[in-house]
């Protein structure tokens, strides 16, 4: 058996060891299984192996439903923290628990399962309902080296988003003053304050229990010195900033002009969010340079990416612009 190790290297080079079958050993002899008879210096005999079972990949794998809902399996969901977040299509509605237990088996670090039965409410938070595993909604996510205190019944928050952020992130420069409008837990905020020499990061929300969460984010991540937090309606905030995040897309536009307004003097960049019909993103570009110019901007679009698929018609996406006054007329 001392030896187990560099024949089974051997035979795997060789494309004759079987990966279907367990090793197995037997009277201080280890059995290796093999697709065919090849010299190696051993003996050959025969024996019945035990098969692998290969681990189940996805809901289906697991989940035993009656003919014909198989189609219904949603094929993805959300992980945050150890919580697991899912829409059940409607035929799936009475199998919404089997639903639930079959997450939990088939990812080992989740201890929690809940329904997402959409965004509801002036400070969109989700509507959550309980499937399996513990009861509660707070859990802590993890994101390029941060820890974020999350309550997803209390405050919006998209593991989905992690690549976008980080966009965002490795565009600051040092020394800006940067405003995150709808900051909510305070992903962008915390991630800039990390991870650039921004001066100032202003996390502006209207939820006050977003803003609770966002408060202990900041001290878990320890950058109290660097990001200033506010409960406050966006259209209300008197900041100057050099880059503003406009992390709501929704109602994003809404508030277009109140960014605007807080741009310095010089100008500045803006990141927007935006939920629109794909066949509108054009007109929404249009409209976004005509509220820019009746402010006195000219609009210059840096980057327009699609962040996701929303529905069968909307996408989700982020339009980096850069703002620059026009200049006065002699």
């Amino acid at each position: 058996m001392s030896e187990g190790e560099e024949v089974r290297l051997k035979l795997l080079r060789r494309s004759v060891l079987s990966k279907e079958h367990k090793i197995r050993s037997e009277d201080g002899h280890l059995l290796l299984p093999i697709l065919e008879e090849v010299d190696m210096g051993y003996p050959v005999v025969e024996r019945d192996m035990e098969r692998v079972v290969p681990p189940p990949r996805s809901l289906s794998d697991v989940l035993d439903l009656p003919e014909g809902l198989e189609d219904q399996i949603p094929s993805s969901y959300e992980i945050v923290g150890d919580i697991a977040v899912i829409k059940v299509p409607d035929k799936l509605v009475p199998y919404r628990v089997e639903l639930g237990e079959a997450l939990l088996s088939l990812h080992s670090n989740v201890n929690v399962v809940l329904e997402d039965s959409g965004v509801e409410g002036e400070l969109r938070v989700r509507d959550v309902v309980y499937l399996a595993g513990e009861k509660r909604t707070r859990t802590v996510h993890k994101e390029h080296g941060s820890e974020f205190v999350v309550d997803l019944s209390k405050a919006y928050f998209s593991p989905r988003l992690a690549t976008e952020r980080w966009r965002v992130v490795q565009q600051v420069s040092p020394g800006e003053r940067v405003l995150d409008m709808f900051a909510g837990v305070g992903p962008y905020s915390i991630l800039i304050a990390k991870h650039t020499d921004v001066k100032k990061v202003h996390a502006v929300d209207l939820n006050p229990e977003a803003v609770s969460l966002l408060k202990e984010n900041v001290q878990r991540n320890k950058v109290e010195e660097i990001v200033y937090t506010m409960e406050a309606d966006a259209r209300n905030v008197d900041i100057k900033a050099d880059r503003i995040i406009m992390n709501l897309p929704h109602s994003a536009r809404d508030f277009f002009q109140n960014a605007l307004s807080c741009l310095k003097s010089h100008g500045g960049y803006i990141h927007h969010y935006d939920m629109v019909e794909e066949e509108d993103v054009e007109y929404m570009i249009e409209h976004l340079k005509d509220l820019a110019k009746a402010c006195g901007y000219q609009t210059e679009i840096l980057d327009l990416r699609e962040v996701r698929t929303y529905s069968a018609t909307k996408i989700h996406v982020a339009v980096d612009l850069k703002l620059t006054p026009v200049p006065s007329s002699l």
